[in-house]
C-alpha cells in the first residue's frame, strides 16, 4: 500500500506564501516540489523547482550580466501566482504497483497522498525505489 512507502512528514506551502520563502524552503530542505495546501490540509496545487526557475528566467535574462544578486527578483510574487493547480493525488490505501503504473504511464514524478481529501503524505519515485531496495536487503 502507498501508506507503507510514502513520506509522512511533508513540507508544504500555502497559496499566500512568498515565492522567496517557497524557493528558500525548496533549497534548504533539498526538495523538488511542495504540495500547496489550505488551512484544513486540502491539496490546492503543487509548486516545483522548475516552476520557480521558469518564473524568474525572463527577469534573469534581462539582468546586467555583471550582477550576480538575484534576491530582489525572488522576493516578488506568491505561490498562488505560479503553482500548478491541476494535481493528481492518490489515496494511502492504493496498491503501490497501481501507482507505479500510473506514474510511468503519465510521466509523473511525485504525488500528494490524501485521506478523505486531506494531505497525509507525499510519494516520489525515489520513495518507491528506496523501498524496493530495502526489500531486497531483507
Amino acid at each position: 500500500m502507498v501508506a507503507d512507502v510514502m513520506t509522512r512528514e511533508v513540507v508544504t506551502a500555502h497559496p499566500a506564501m512568498s515565492l522567496s520563502d517557497a524557493a528558500d524552503t525548496l533549497v534548504r530542505q533539498r526538495l523538488r516540489a511542495l504540495p500547496v495546501i489550505d488551512e484544513e490540509g486540502h491539496v490546492l496545487g503543487l509548486i516545483t523547482d522548475r516552476q520557480v526557475m521558469t518564473h524568474f528566467l525572463p527577469a534573469l535574462e534581462r539582468m546586467d550580466t555583471g550582477r550576480s544578486e538575484v534576491e530582489p527578483l525572488i522576493g516578488e510574487g506568491e505561490v498562488r501566482d505560479i503553482m500548478e493547480r491541476t494535481v493528481m493525488c492518490v489515496n494511502e490505501d492504493q496498491p503501490v504497483a497501481d501507482v507505479i503504473r500510473l506514474m510511468l504511464d503519465k510521466e509523473i514524478e511525485r504525488l500528494p497522498v490524501v485521506r478523505e481529501g486531506q494531505l497525509v503524505g507525499f510519494l516520489t519515485r525515489g520513495d518507491i525505489i528506496r523501498r524496493l531496495l530495502r526489500r531486497e536487503e531483507s
